[in-house]
């Protein structure tokens, strides 16, 4: 029969890799930015009241200005916490069987979410940090992703220093199709006026 704490053991070394190779592959990209490049996913931009924000796209990790309490990091620490915390009350034999898997997850979860609070924070002053005036925009240059038509907005993907590269809303007297490259003359709506170069 196997040891009990070769099982909690097992928990935590699986856990602690598939967290260490999400970090190193960058598949917390959605939710860390790096100097202004956004690594792991694709951003789409959204204008809230004439000011920009970024949203990651990563399998709903990041959501506005903080990391999603369900995620893959959190999920993934909790379960390296609750394998170290089995491992070490299963090997000192004082308690019952049954209550080693509850100690375990009730200090797991306790320190997830200290974890995830500190996560919070972090990202949160990150995200002030990165927010930009679309008025700001006039006078820059973009390219559309999206067609653009009179009466009928697309998208433009235009690089600001706050987040680097960012798709937000885009209209246009004009007929625009993907690839052009637009100056934006303008904010109406929530949303760039552009013009053709």
């Amino acid at each position: 029969m196997v040891d009990v704490v070769v099982i909690y053991l097992v928990i935590t070394i699986v856990f602690s890799v598939l967290l260490l190779i999400m970090a190193i592959s960058g598949g917390i990209g959605g939710i860390v930015d790096f100097g202004g490049a956004d690594v792991g996913g694709p951003d789409i931009g959204a204008d809230l009241g004439g000011v920009g924000h970024d949203i990651g796209h990563d399998a709903g990790q990041f959501t506005g200005t903080g990391i999603h309490p369900l995620s893959l990091p959190i999920m993934f620490a909790f379960g390296a916490f609750f394998g170290a915390f089995g491992t070490v009350f299963e090997s000192m034999q004082l308690l019952p069987i049954f209550v080693v898997p509850l100690l375990a997850a009730i200090i797991a979860s306790v320190l997830t979410a200290m974890m995830y609070f500190l996560l919070q924070v972090v990202f949160s002053k990150s995200q002030v940090t990165t927010e930009y005036k679309l008025a700001d925009l006039i006078g820059g240059r973009g390219e559309i992703t999206v067609p653009v038509h009179p009466g009928v907005r697309g998208q433009v993907l235009v690089s600001t220093d706050a987040r680097g590269r960012t798709l937000l809303s885009a209209m246009s007297s004009q007929d625009l199709k993907t690839g052009d490259r637009v100056q934006i003359t303008g904010v109406e709506g929530g949303a760039l006026i552009v013009e053709k170069v």
